[in-house]
């Protein structure tokens, strides 16, 4: 028996003809409300399924399965017993004893016609309100204003954060996609480091460099993903209407840039800042270096 080889990297919805126009269709009113939340929303595509995010946490894994129904897996830590509860009366996944009986993740299974009701505006204040207490990191929180502050647009557009693959399970902290002369696009791997973190005089530059280079090697598999990943997330209305339909990215491997996005103006970060321009000439690295809170990166 032969094993078909598992892409690299996927980072789309598997659905194709008329899977994928219903589930574009039982997504729409999802796809609504994050949309109309300002940037502390996202939805971002994974492999045959999403994370919806809050201000860069992750609030939910949903995953479509083949009878038309959704599992959705959420962290007990964001759920409350009394918004158990709610949740739990559209879930066809029934735990007898209670959310006490449950382990780290609490998983449910829903039907589309219900995946709006359970997500609805209430369900997520709620749960965005104990991820608020549980405050998961400050670089998170700076990548969320990064986010924000490069809304999606003709020329620039963050199509995914918390970026790994098959082969390399090092994490990029964003992904960009930048407009060049050749009316194309191309990669820009972006990391973010308070400034007073130590790993920002070297590790952080590695950490570019290094993607910059994993995905220059495999440029084939990153642009035939990406360019599904962003028109999936055109199509399902996550881009606003400037943005093009569809994008033809660079396969020139020059073309793929690096930013570490540095916050924080205190004398430490500036001596942070100092060390890891030294290391980037010492190694020959060539990215750039942003310093917050100045974030327009187009």
């Amino acid at each position: 028996m032969v094993t078909k080889e598992k892409p690299t990297i996927e980072r789309y919805l598997h659905q194709e003809g008329e899977n994928w126009e219903k589930m574009k269709r039982e997504l729409k009113p999802l796809v609504k409300l994050i949309s109309s939340s300002h940037d502390e929303y996202s939805l971002q595509l994974r492999d045959d399924y999403f994370n919806i995010y809050y201000q860069g946490n992750s609030v939910a894994k949903v995953e479509p399965n083949k009878n038309g129904t959704y599992s959705v897996s959420i962290h007990r830590e964001f759920i409350s017993a009394g918004m158990y509860e709610k949740l739990d009366e559209y879930s066809l996944i029934k735990h007898p004893a209670g959310i006490k009986s449950i382990g780290k993740y609490i998983r449910f299974r829903v039907k589309a016609k219900d995946l709006h009701a359970f997500f609805q505006r209430g369900h997520l204040n709620n749960i965005s309100s104990k991820i608020r207490a549980v405050h998961n990191g400050e670089e998170i929180t700076m990548e969320q204003v990064i986010v924000t502050d490069n809304h999606p647009s003709h020329d620039f557009i963050i199509i995914d954060r918390q970026v790994a693959d098959h082969l390399n399970l090092s994490r990029v902290d964003l992904l960009a996609l930048k407009r060049d002369s050749t009316n194309t696009f191309h990669f820009v791997v972006i990391e973010v480091k308070l400034g007073r973190n130590s790993e920002l005089r070297q590790k952080a530059g590695k950490q570019v460099s290094d993607y910059m280079k994993h995905i220059r090697e495999n440029m084939d598999a990153y642009i035939k993903c990406y360019q599904r990943n962003y028109l999936q997330k055109k199509q399902l209305g996550l881009f606003p209407e400037e943005t093009p339909d569809s994008i033809e990215l660079n396969k020139d491997t020059a073309s793929v840039e690096g930013i570490v996005v540095a916050c924080g103006y205190s004398n430490l970060a500036e001596q942070n800042i100092r060390s890891l321009k030294n290391t980037m000439h010492e190694n020959r690295w060539n990215f750039e270096i942003r310093q917050m809170p100045k974030m327009q990166l187009s």
